[in-house]
């Protein structure tokens, strides 16, 4: 299996469920790290962080914008939201802990996480992607 890099994209913001406590989700995934440079000078209200990770399930195709890649957390808690119902906590205390290509890969890991559906080169500053759970 060949190796990819795709960068991780956060954004440090006031959490949804409590106004006194900051978050940093999850808001993109791009293929490349001047999309991130050109994203953390435009949205200036945001701390815009990112980090450099492999896909080794890609086998000979290159990711680019528009591919669907699986974002896999680990054990994620669920919180109670403010109107009452509950949310899966991917916001803040679940980390990335791999990014597959291959869906039927990222289901693997679902005995034991969550995965997030993200379009490369999509920003979503609340980190509001589509969520398969474990």
């Amino acid at each position: 299996m060949s190796k990819q890099k795709l960068y991780l994209l956060f954004a440090e913001q006031t959490s949804p469920f409590d106004p006194d406590d900051k978050i940093d989700p999850l808001v993109g995934i791009f293929s490349d790290e001047a999309e991130c440079e050109r994203i953390e000078r435009e949205q200036t209200g945001y701390k815009i962080s990112w980090e450099e990770r492999d896909v080794e399930d890609a086998d000979d195709h290159t990711i680019e914008p528009g591919d669907t890649v699986y974002a896999y957390h680990y054990m994620a808690t669920y919180r109670p939201t403010p109107d009452g119902e509950e949310a899966i906590e991917l916001l803040s205390d679940a980390a990335v802990e791999d990014v597959f290509f291959q869906e039927e890969n990222a289901r693997k890991k679902l005995e034991v996480g969550d995965l997030q559906v993200i379009t490369v080169g999509e920003l979503r500053l609340n980190g509001d992607f589509q969520i398969i759970e474990g």
